[in-house]
């Protein structure tokens, strides 16, 4: 006579208890986002979902036998290389729980009550005494688990295995093999991020609307734009953290934001998604407009409408698009939309990319321009040193520094706290450096800001001093304005767009700006 084995939801002969326990580890470890589900009943074969039409036909039935190679071709077409060793895995484990169960004797307990052995989804429980908290080793095929971490089940006082009352089914804590604490160190990183960003672009885009002669240019508009997206992607971030992810890490999932699924929270995550594709397109108008000026001799163009439309209008796109898919599928619309979607996020990593790569082409060319510049002057040496560190001051600019933490490392590797750190610091500074090196250190700020402060200085000399000063004071303020009269000079002002050295004055803007027989453009750039 066969044996028979416990799963957490019934007892089963072996054989049926093999591919029963091989099914629910597909749909435990995946749920429906792979494209296949369990059904009710034997022999419980694994069917396509929506999402899994684009692998198989949907009169498909795949019975989860692991030992079948044909059945592991099958299961696996639609999961990675690392999902269906889990999968495996997780079978193998089932399989060997179960011939556990049958080789050894029933332990004998004083009090005659016991909770039997049993196989739970993921992990081999034995028999344990009444009112026992027993413990075995996280499983490595449970996503993010740490495999030196421990999950418990509770057997209670009356000899049964605790249960949920939500689900009415026996439970075990795997919460533990999460390490929750580095995804909590991860969100406060990114929160001290964020907020130093804020702290910074904020006072940069009063500093730029503020000064007449700056916002007057059209560098600085973009700049305005590109760092209104870091803005609006900073409170967007901090806003879903506090809301949903902090939410998820300290309480039972059936009573988070996430698991609710409201649209709300669907719409916060959208949000998150756009912000971040507006801030990809606003670093390619960056991109575009330096490498047009520098192509076309510093020519700017007529109108910046159509940047605008691009890194506004344009950016909405991909998230639309990512939207409808998602909630027009009905194993893709939950959870608040925060898990993977395979193939269907290149809708947004796609465009991302492409601004990206852009990027790396027109920094390529502007470098190849300015070489071709410093080759017809090799006397001058410190103009290599310039050249280079105009190249380190558009990375940030350009979002280049994203090919530092373009390859993550799978959840189990050693260092894959150290790359959701680093990744996480990479990408919440970049406008904190950005703010730093195009306002906060520029030259040319500092030129305006210490003319507008000696503005203010005269003109309060004006009610305190008397004529003699009031008069100085107002030769003063003539000089001032007369020179920023009228916005057109200011607003085709970006000759001096490469921020080759941070103390740049209006004297030197002016013998940049210098007829030179030729020479204007690597003068201006050598400034």
């Amino acid at each position: 006579m066969e044996g028979i084995c416990r799963d957490r939801l019934m007892e089963l002969p072996a054989s049926m208890f093999d591919v029963f326990s091989c099914s629910m580890c597909y749909h435990y470890l995946f749920h429906a986002s792979k494209g296949l589900k369990p059904t009710a009943t034997w022999p419980w074969p694994l069917v396509p979902t929506d999402a899994g039409r684009k692998y198989y036909h949907e009169n498909v039935s795949i019975i989860a036998d692991v030992r079948s190679s044909v059945a592991r071709t099958l299961v696996c077409e639609s999961l990675n290389d690392n999902e269906c060793t889990r999968w495996i895995d997780c079978c193998n484990a089932a399989a060997k729980c179960c011939q556990t169960q049958l080789s050894e004797a029933v332990k004998n307990f004083t009090s005659g009550l016991f909770c039997p052995r049993t196989w739970d989804g993921f992990g081999c429980f034995d028999d344990a005494g009444p009112s026992t908290r027993n413990f075995i080793s996280c499983p490595s095929y449970v996503e993010h688990a740490s495999i030196s971490a421990t999950a418990y089940k509770d057997c209670t006082e009356n000899g049964t295995w605790w249960v949920d009352s939500e689900t009415s089914s026996e439970w075990t804590n795997y919460t533990t093999c999460v390490q929750t604490q580095d995804y909590q160190t991860v969100v406060y990183v990114a929160f001290a991020c964020n907020i130093l960003s804020l702290a910074l672009l904020v006072p940069a885009c009063v500093i730029f609307l503020g000064i007449r002669q700056l916002r007057a240019q059209k560098r600085i508009k973009l700049h305005l734009c590109l760092f209104l997206s870091f803005i609006f992607a900073c409170i967007v971030t901090l806003i879903w953290d506090v809301a949903v992810y902090l939410d998820r890490l300290h309480n039972r999932r059936s009573e988070t934001v996430m698991h609710r699924n409201s649209d709300a929270c669907k719409l916060l995550y959208i949000l998150t998604r756009y912000v971040s594709t507006a801030n990809f397109f606003w670093m390619f108008c960056e991109g575009f407009y330096l490498h047009r000026l520098i192509v076309h001799a510093f020519s700017t163009p007529k109108s910046l409408m159509p940047y605008y439309v691009f890194g506004w209008l344009i950016s909405w796109i991909p998230s639309i698009i990512y939207a409808i898919v998602r909630a027009s599928n009905e194993d893709y619309n939950r959870s608040c939309w925060v898990y993977n979607i395979d193939t269907f996020e290149w809708l947004l990593y796609t465009p991302n990319m492409m601004c990206v790569l852009a990027n790396v082409v027109f920094l390529a060319n502007i470098l190849k321009i300015l070489c071709s510049k410093l080759q017809a002057h090799p006397n001058e040496p410190s103009n290599y040193r310039k050249a280079l560190k105009a190249t380190f001051v558009l990375i940030p600019l350009f979002g280049l520094q994203q090919f530092i933490v373009i390859y993550r490392p799978p959840p189990t590797s050693s260092i894959a706290f150290a790359y959701e750190v680093t990744q996480t610091v990479i990408t919440n500074t970049q406008g904190a450096i950005v703010a730093l090196i195009f306002c906060f250190l520029n030259g040319e700020v500092h030129t305006f800001l210490r003319s507008c402060l000696g503005t203010r200085v005269d003109m309060s000399s004006v009610t305190t001093n008397g004529r003699a000063n009031s008069l100085s004071s107002a030769t003063q303020i003539t000089s001032f304005t007369s020179g920023s009269r009228g916005n057109k000079s200011f607003e085709n002002n970006d000759k001096g767009y490469i921020p080759l050295s941070t103390s740049i004055t209006l004297q030197d803007n002016s013998i940049a700006n210098k007829s030179t027989n030729g020479r204007v453009s690597f003068a201006i750039l050598t400034v």
